[in-house]
């Protein structure tokens, strides 16, 4: 008889059918992975076919020890490796071999945007933001496009909030809602509590929504926090994020910086980003920069990083005034 069954699993069903004693003195010699991958096996076996089982031992032993019943379980693997490697490493290695669960809602993710929305919009805020935290962002951006403007605000201040719920609460809104998705659509480490959301979640909300609606959800934050809204922004535009801008916007943005805080803003800096200022002055001002940097001595992180801020927060102005595009692309060199 021919079995097409993996090794883990036929040792395992090998080491649950002989006596516990005979197992214990041949895992000794086995890798603690190896136990691991065969204590995963015992613990999932039912009972085994007899003809599976003489197969088995016909491959391994060519013996059958009887009067033993041939099936795993939690108890089997626990007796077995209690013996071999001692109960407090036993108790370890048994606990990495449980199955994982999977991530709640892990079984709508396929459905629409549109039709999330549609069921979502008859949740209350606090749950749909909730549900929204355990969806990849560019989905949530599609589902947040699809609801009413006042509810989507609401839910987008709950995503940047950095929060915690049961996970006992979140399985009994998972059991209700994936029950309401799947009666009305087809969908095309385990701790105490669960993390929600959070600004580095809404920031890759953003980057996959259009421009009227980031704008309006995140002044929804604004409203609520600044401090976090700020945060928000400083996630979605860093100032290395610069070497995306065209040259005609770098060449904008240099007219605002004086150059002593250029020279700062530079030190340490990537090469790319470097040359991306460099290239976008004239001759003499990119020949009194370098010149500046060389006399330059050392200078605390924070007064670099404050001045890395302070030219991203000159970028946002320019682009809310609509001078400037945050986005890829190259234009002719000119120069200041």
């Amino acid at each position: 008889m021919a079995l097409k069954i993996r090794t883990a699993k036929k040792l395992a069903i090998f080491f649950s059918s002989i006596a516990r004693e005979k197992s214990i003195s041949i895992l000794k010699h086995f890798s603690i992975n190896s136990m691991e991958a065969i204590a995963s096996e015992i613990r999932s076996l039912g009972t085994i076919p007899q003809d599976v089982q003489v197969a088995i031992f016909e491959e391994i032993s060519g013996k059958l020890v009887q009067g033993v019943d041939p099936s795993g379980g939690e108890d089997v693997a626990w007796q077995i490796l209690h013996g071999v490697i001692g109960e407090d490493e036993a108790r370890k290695l048994l606990e990495r071999a449980k199955p994982r669960k999977p991530k709640p809602f892990s079984t709508i993710t396929a459905v629409s945007g549109q039709d999330l929305a549609t069921i979502l919009s008859n949740e209350q805020p606090a749950t749909a933001a909730i549900i929204l935290g355990f969806f990849p962002p560019k989905k949530v951006g599609e589902v947040l496009s699809f609801l009413e403007e006042e509810v989507r605000e609401e839910i987008i201040v709950r995503l940047a909030l950095d929060r915690e719920a049961d996970n006992e609460v979140v399985e009994r809104i998972e059991e209700i809602f994936v029950e309401k998705v799947t009666s009305s659509v087809n969908p095309t480490e385990e701790d105490e509590k669960t993390n929600l959301g959070g600004p580095e979640f809404v920031a890759e909300i953003f980057q996959g929504v259009d421009k009227t609606l980031e704008e309006e959800l995140i002044s929804s934050i604004q409203e609520e926090s600044p401090e976090l809204a700020d945060k928000i922004r400083d996630m979605m535009f860093t100032f290395d994020d610069i070497v995306r801008l065209s040259d005609v916007d770098v060449q904008k943005i240099l007219r605002e910086v004086p150059t002593d805080k250029l020279v700062l803003s530079l030190r340490g800096v990537k090469k790319e980003v470097y040359e991306k200022f460099t290239k976008n002055l004239s001759k003499r001002a990119r020949e009194n920069l370098e010149e500046e940097m060389g006399l330059m001595g050392k200078v605390k992180k924070s007064e670099v990083e404050n001045e890395r801020k302070a030219i991203v927060g000159i970028v946002r102005a320019l682009e809310a005034a609509g001078e400037i595009t945050v986005s890829a692309g190259e234009d002719e060199d000119v120069y200041v």
